[in-house]
């Protein structure tokens, strides 16, 4: 099986949501499943970033989005396009080497995964950016693409594992027996 590369797709550093917004509508991945990450706290410390000084810097995300690629019935995938591991990580190994053990975070540090079919993630997330702007303009350089939305978002129901209305809240361990029964 060809692995898929992140080259081959829409990238725009910053904007993973609409990264993974843009792989939802790829065919190959239309049965696969968005996870969405953040803490009850206003950041969670998350490794192997492409943004961090070296892969073992723990880089402070407000939210992170990959997608949970369904390669075969039983094989998993996370797509990452910011991580340094591959862009194809076996689920169980992008969460052995990108996040630290629980244990020694404070419990609102510690990442929940929002799980929800890709479907239903290109479907009803609404974007237009606005998180990325303040009073002296943008915070990054924003896509050559045009925004999910041009007037509205609902991004933060995405982000805030406290509101329920899409997909399901998982723990890490919840995500990996998810994925458990699977080869990896």
């Amino acid at each position: 099986m060809k692995l898929p590369e992140r080259e081959h797709y829409r990238y725009q550093s910053r904007y993973c949501e609409e990264n993974i917004w843009h792989l939802c509508q790829q065919p190959e991945f239309r049965h696969s499943e968005v996870v969405v990450m953040a803490a009850t706290g206003r950041f969670f410390p998350i490794l192997c970033q492409r943004s961090a000084s070296t892969p073992t810097e723990p880089l402070l995300w407000d939210y992170h989005v990959v997608l949970l690629w369904h390669a075969a019935p039983d094989v998993r995938y996370l797509l990452d396009f910011d991580t340094t591991l591959p862009f194809c990580t076996p689920v169980a190994d992008y969460f052995r080497q990108a996040f630290l053990d629980e244990s020694v975070l404070k419990p609102r540090f510690v990442p929940l995964f929002r799980v929800m079919p890709s479907v239903e993630y290109a479907e009803k997330l609404l974007s237009d950016r606005r998180h990325m702007r303040d009073a002296n303009g943008w915070l990054a350089e924003p896509p050559p693409w045009p925004p999910t939305s041009v007037t509205d978002s609902n991004l933060h129901k995405f982000t805030d594992m406290s509101d329920a209305d899409y997909g399901q809240i998982l723990t890490a361990a919840q995500v990996l027996m998810h994925t458990g029964k699977l080869r990896q």
